[in-house]
């Protein structure tokens, strides 16, 4: 799931551009939450609300396992869960020494002039239900639908 690991963290006009082109037409406001999303983490780091990153931080996320279900009957709108770890790393100093593990989120995506989109249209986010926790050893996960993704 590129889109969930390429999304910049940090620097709210990268991160603006980036949901500008993977949102569907029908959801700006997913550009609005993804840009405030950003702007909150911003915050929480002590750092001002709108700006680039940080000069030698970066950000690695790693999608491990995914659960995609069709939301319609033609397989055009779709709820991918995705099982993912983010770690960041300080130039001179380092990994992180608490990433985030086996987070799990979710996108809503909608085939949209020969692309996968992000929705929020809310007949489709309604039928979202949440999966069966995900954990590579389950067969109840597997039997679920999750499937781990290689690595590339």
């Amino acid at each position: 799931m590129s889109y969930w690991e390429n999304l910049d963290l940090l620097d709210d006009v990268i991160a603006r551009r980036q949901w500008t082109a993977i949102a569907s037409k029908d959801s700006p406001e997913a550009i609005e939450r993804g840009t405030s999303e950003v702007r909150k983490l911003r915050e929480g780091a002590g750092l001002p609300p709108s700006g680039g990153t940080p000069d030698g931080i970066t950000f690695t996320t790693s999608v491990n396992a995914v659960l995609q279900r069709s939301l319609d009957n033609s397989g055009e709108v779709v709820n991918v869960w995705m099982s993912y770890d983010r770690y960041a790393t300080v130039r001179n100093k380092g990994g992180d020494d608490d990433p985030l593990k086996n987070e799990t989120t979710n996108l809503v995506l909608k085939w949209e002039d020969g692309d996968w989109k992000v929705t929020e249209e809310q007949k489709y986010t309604e039928r979202v239900r949440g999966p069966r926790a995900y954990h590579p050893d389950s067969r109840w996960a597997y039997m679920d639908g999750w499937r781990e993704l290689a690595d590339a």
